[in-house]
């Protein structure tokens, strides 16, 4: 089954929709916004940190090679920029534009990153942490093994 036209190359560095012929590279999406997002996120995480960069970093798949992966974490004191209300007011005046913006066909709701895990979190203060029937047999076994009390319960 052919990928869509723009998402990877070949080893020759021509555009292929042939999910066997990639073998030169995954191109970044959105073009070359999408390239200066990557080159940039390459740069901080490895270039700066001294990480691997580059063709240094091996994938995720790559068992017999460390990764070389570098991470940057950035923290910003919101308050040096401005008020945090009115960050608060700006950032849902961009989350109100992006999500309703037009959607494709069969789409029925547009998703800013973090919301599936925001409405997770809002439902889980409501009715609790939800487990799987296998997860909660093996804390019960656990917690019996050790002695320790088991407090969890099935809504």
């Amino acid at each position: 089954m052919p990928i869509p036209e723009g998402w990877a190359i070949d080893a020759d560095g021509a555009a292929t929709t042939d999910p066997e012929a990639i073998a030169g590279a995954i191109l970044p999406m959105a073009g070359h916004k999408g390239y200066a997002i990557a080159l940039m996120m390459d740069v901080l995480s490895g270039v700066l940190t001294g990480s691997g960069f580059g063709s240094g970093v091996a994938g995720p798949y790559e068992a017999d090679r460390r990764s070389g992966a570098g991470h940057l974490f950035v923290a910003l004191h919101v308050e040096a920029f401005l008020a945090p209300e009115a960050f608060d007011a700006r950032m849902e005046e961009l989350v109100a534009e992006v999500t309703s913006g037009p959607r494709a066909e069969g789409v029925e709701e547009i998703l800013y990153p973090g919301a599936p895990e925001a409405r997770n979190d809002e439902r889980q203060r409501r009715h609790g942490l939800e487990l799987a029937q296998r997860t909660l047999l093996d804390l019960e076994r656990l917690a019996r093994e050790t002695g320790t009390p088991f407090p969890f319960h099935t809504v």
